[in-house]
């Protein structure tokens, strides 16, 4: 089998060199998509991405609508992809992802959309105690902001120009913080200390270590990804709450932390099952 990587991270498809026959990195800005009378096709370097056998694709914030297009091209296509467009869609646009995810019973923090300085007037009377803003351009976060003053609030959706950004605000969740990678029922989860609300791991005074996944918590993970159709993605679960969900997690990350193969398991979710039975061979 021959896997096409696409990331920023040339590095990456080494990772997955022992189970495949043939890897080939490139970045997304690689991919040119082609529309014609007999439908939509993707290309990389000049040959076209459904030669390849199977994707695993690690998009980023500067190439969303890009990605969800391509994700959709290839729909059609027999190659076996880590990521699809409608899932890939759900997760990238946060207000939908919430409103799917509480649609669905998946438990997540009260949260509420505001996309102008003049819709945060009644915020506070919707959620008590503290409160996490995060403030998103496009699909990128921009900035992230915890406090229980309305005032405070105020002044952090002075910037929102609707249209072209919008703020998050979801009611602070306290209690043990997971970050847990789903890879097709799997989960390797990572506890995660210090003020993490507001920062990543290893970044800032904020650390993890790798943790046994609670019962209740590989519930809600499952849950969670289910209710976004996906085989692969991170999440974290606050309490018992799902405050964020990526479709780029850093695999690499959590294989160092937990000392599992992840690399491994994506691998074995990409092939056939025929092949991974017969003793996972290229």
């Amino acid at each position: 089998m021959n896997l096409l990587t696409i990331t920023e991270d040339r590095s990456l498809g080494e990772k997955f060199e022992e189970y495949f026959e043939e890897v080939h990195t490139c970045s997304i800005e690689d991919v040119k998509i082609d529309a014609d009378m007999e439908g939509v096709s993707s290309y990389v370097n000049g040959g076209r991405v459904d030669d390849y056998d199977a994707l695993f694709i690690r998009p980023t914030s500067k190439a969303i609508t890009f990605t969800r297009i391509f994700l959709e091209s290839i729909m059609e296509c027999e190659i076996k992809s880590v990521i699809d467009g409608t899932s890939y869609y759900i997760i990238a646009k946060k207000p939908y992802l919430f409103k799917v995810l509480s649609e669905k019973g998946v438990p997540v923090p009260k949260t509420f959309v505001v996309s102008s300085d003049k819709s945060i007037a009644n915020i506070h009377h919707k959620i008590d105690g503290d409160i996490v803003c995060k403030k998103f351009e496009g699909f990128s976060r921009k900035d992230i902001m915890k406090t229980d003053d309305h005032e405070d609030i105020k002044a952090f959706s002075e910037s929102l120009k609707h249209g072209k950004n919008y703020m998050l605000v979801q009611k602070f969740v306290d209690g043990d913080v997971y970050d847990c990678l789903y890879i097709d029922g799997d989960i390797i989860s990572t506890k995660v200390t210090g003020d993490s609300w507001r920062k990543s791991p290893n970044r800032d005074g904020c650390s993890e270590k790798y943790h046994k996944t609670p019962s209740e918590i590989a519930g809600i993970v499952e849950g969670a990804a289910e209710a976004i159709g996906s085989k692969f993605c991170s999440v974290r679960i606050v309490g018992n709450k799902v405050v964020d969900m990526h479709m780029n997690p850093d695999v690499e990350r959590f294989r160092k932390v937990s000392g599992k193969n992840a690399f491994e398991k994506i691998s074995n979710m990409l092939k056939p099952e025929e092949e991974n039975k017969n003793g996972g061979e290229k």
